[in-house]
């Protein structure tokens, strides 16, 4: 009778402590509701530092259970397919000690005595399946303690299905997923902010501003941050200038925290923030702000440093209402353009490919630079006496490994040189940043500077502006460049306009050289290839047909040739690299292929005046070294076209391109038409000749010899054909090259 009553509270008191050795009960169930333990009131803790990662290598998944500055005694871990509608097929080929694999998808522990911080299985999938798979846990600290449910899946921010109908936000979810989210909704007297951000590596912090421009200074700043794995959130304001943040000495009584956290990869803060508040520092919502937003490191001590990426809305924000405030990416107008701003842009409609804005406070003029760019590239202004480059105080934006930084330079005549030390300048930086494809450079300069390279701006002066490569951290040779139509005054709210590019002198050494070699050049090689017996022995001028037609055509390639460059010379003042962009290097090549197709031009007829006689021995040394010459030109200076068509300045359309390669292909299937006809009639002759010495003496006449002969062919009549199609071609590239 004992025994019965002792029994049940025998193993009332073991039960406890056995904490299920052989696994986890729903072990090889297969649902989703399998999950979540029979532990009684413990809880799913998404903070509790347990990850699950998963790499593949052709079938094979390595899959680790990982436990940070912790342990874990228990788990079950899943193979869950990526798509719901297929079936996950595979078996586990390794499993660590004290675990077992209970199923093909499922493993779960065999002790719950052991502490594990790191359990690493390899799953392999059957070629059966075609879709990818993840892996999902629930891993358990003790039986008494709450657990954890994760997966391999990477962090992400799911994009708040209520912005923009009950809820203001401001992310980058343009893609689905977000790396950042900031949303705001309206609940009585109170507006609730809710921030998420992406933890990545290190420590971070995510930060919101309330300002009455789009330029850092006199903001009211909340900042939800990450340090040393634990999120907080604090209150804080910016005065004027660089490294001017400081947090609030406390909250503000009335701005509530109501959550922090930090778990599965993403820090997150939301708080309670009054309409009105009585601290000066907590701005009111009743008005509307620029929303500025930040993202930067957090150091040693829990402190805030400067931003690595920071975007301002193009307007103002109402924080009452669920209305998206505009998009950040790219550069939108600036509405103060022409009121209490000088302004210079490029846009179209409300996006703008650049902005120079410059605003006099006090004695100072701030500048404000921004261009969307990628790659090592810059912007630059310059300050000039008249539309041309050369003795110009100039200042620099630019990006550079992903970074952007501020340069103030000099040009002398045509040389650029920076000014490393801004000491002494009366500029200084207040802001550069590099976010959303835009590189933006904030700048405040005196109206009177002691350095003589820092242009007074009490003068007007011509804006020159300039973009091009960034090499080894300098400035490299501009590939565009515009000047103002007229001097601008800088202490003033106006509008300056570009002077339209003059590309006369460009569009003039392009034509000449297409007229040169796709007309004249290729007309005159294949006459002199092909057409030396053609017009029956007939002469103009005493000269013989061919000669006049090939001396003709290659005299006007020289003065054409010459003349182009001398013009391109005239234009740009010396040798200069083309500077290029997209990757496409080639380009380079097209100054010192148009030197050396002149200096062939200027060879070749040089060559001529020493021309042996047709008897001389040496005739056939210069016949190959004169083919050499002229048939070497005409191939560079194809390519020398084709590649100046692609340089940017030429503003040219692709459509020249693709009249060039037609050019090309024409010239050359012509070339190996004339040929082939040669070699024929080469052949037809010499056949011709065996027949009628095959014949008697006695039965050669005059007539039967005539009767032996082939009609000749009038070739006279494809060069005329040739002649129309490299006119035709030429005609097309040329009008194409003025009206761009």
């Amino acid at each position: 009778m004992a025994s019965q009553v002792l029994w049940p509270v025998l193993l009332a008191c073991v039960s406890p402590v056995l904490m299920y050795p052989s696994g986890a009960p729903g072990c090889s169930n297969g649902g989703p509701s399998d999950f979540s333990p029979s532990h009684g009131t413990t809880v799913n803790d998404p903070s509790l530092p347990y990850t699950v990662n998963a790499t593949k290598s052709g079938k094979d998944w390595t899959v680790t259970i990982r436990a940070d500055n912790s342990y874990f005694k228990g788990f079950l871990l899943r193979a869950m397919p990526m798509n719901s509608s297929e079936t996950v097929t595979g078996s586990y080929v390794t499993i660590p000690s004290d675990t077992r694999n209970c199923s093909a998808t499922d493993a779960t522990h065999t002790s719950a005595d052991t502490n594990h911080t790191s359990l690493t299985f390899l799953w392999r999938q059957s070629d059966a399946m075609s879709g990818d798979v993840y892996f999902k846990a629930t891993i358990v600290h003790t039986k008494s303690t709450d657990y954890k449910i994760t997966t391999s899946l990477p962090p992400t921010i799911v994009p708040d299905s209520e912005c923009g109908s009950t809820k203001g936000c401001q992310s980058d979810c343009n893609t689905g997923t977000c790396s950042y989210q900031v949303t705001w909704k309206r609940s009585g007297d109170l507006v609730r902010f809710e921030f998420q951000q992406l933890l990545g590596t290190g420590n971070k912090y995510q930060a919101v501003g309330l300002s009455n421009d789009s330029l850092m200074g006199n903001d009211s700043v909340m900042i939800c941050k990450s340090s040393a794995d634990v999120a907080s959130f604090e209150q804080g304001t910016n005065s004027p200038g660089p490294g001017s943040y400081y947090a609030s000495l406390r909250n503000p009584n009335d701005v509530r925290t109501i959550e922090t956290s930090q778990a599965d990869g993403v820090f997150k803060c939301v708080v309670e923030r009054p309409i009105t508040s009585n601290d000066s520092n907590v701005f009111p919502l009743t008005e509307s702000w620029y929303l500025l937003h930040a993202i930067g490191p957090v150091v040693t001590g829990g402190y805030v440093v400067k931003h690595t990426a920071t975007t301002s809305t193009q307007n103002k924000v109402d924080f009452l209402t669920a209305n998206q405030p505009p998009p950040t990416s790219g550069i939108g107008r600036d509405p103060d353009c022409g009121v209490s701003k000088g302004c210079q842009f490029s846009c179209s409609g409300d996006s703008c490919s650049y902005l120079l804005t410059w605003q006099v406070r006090d004695d100072l003029v701030r500048f404000e630079m921004m261009e969307a760019l990628s790659g090592n590239n810059y912007q630059a202004m310059g300050f000039s006496s008249d539309n041309k480059m050369g003795d110009d105080s100039v200042m620099a934006c630019k990006l550079n490994g992903g970074s952007a930084s501020f340069e103030l330079g000099f040009n002398t005549g045509k040389s650029y040189s920076s000014i490393p030390d801004l000491t002494g300048t009366g500029v200084s930086v207040i802001e550069t940043s590099y976010t959303s494809g835009v590189v933006r450079c904030v700048i405040d300069r005196t109206i009177n500077s002691t350095n003589n390279q820092v242009f007074s701006l009490t003068r007007n002066w011509y804006l020159l502006r300039a973009s091009g490569p960034v090499s080894g951290g300098s400035l490299s040779t501009h590939r565009a460049k515009t000047s103002s139509s007229s001097t601008v005054d800088f202490l003033s709210a106006s509008l300056v306009t570009e002077a339209e590019a003059d590309l006369l002198m460009v569009k003039l050494h392009g034509s000449f050289m297409m007229i040169a070699w796709v007309m004249f050049s290729s007309i005159g090689i294949v006459t002199a290839r092909f057409f030396k017996g053609g017009w029956e022995g007939k002469t103009l001028g005493g000269i013989k047909v061919w000669f006049q037609i090939h001396r003709t055509c290659m005299v006007s390639v020289f003065v054409l040739t010459v003349a182009a460059f001398v013009i391109i010379f005239i234009d740009v003042g010396e040798y200069r690299e083309v500077a290029v962009s997209d990757g496409r290097d080639y380009l380079r090549y097209h100054p010192v292929l148009g030197i050396v197709v002149t200096a062939l031009t200027v060879i070749n007829p040089i060559m001529s005046l020493f021309r042996c006689g047709p008897d001389d021995k040496r005739r056939p040394i210069f016949n190959i070294a004169h083919f050499l010459v002229g048939t070497g030109a005409h191939i560079l200076a194809a390519i020398t076209v084709l590649f100046g068509m692609n340089i940017d300045r030429s503003n040219v359309s692709m459509d020249a391109s693709y009249v060039m390669y037609a050019y090309m292909a024409t010239f050359v299937a012509i070339e190996l038409a004339f040929e082939l006809q040669r070699i024929c009639e080469k052949s037809f002759n010499s056949s011709n000749d065996v027949a009628i010495e095959m014949k008697c003496t006695s039965e050669k006449s005059e007539k039967s010899i005539q009767f032996e002969k082939r009609p000749a062919i009038k070739k006279e009549t494809f060069l005329y054909i040739h002649m129309l199609l490299m006119i035709a071609f030429c005609v097309a590239m040329v009008v194409i090259v003025i009206t761009s």
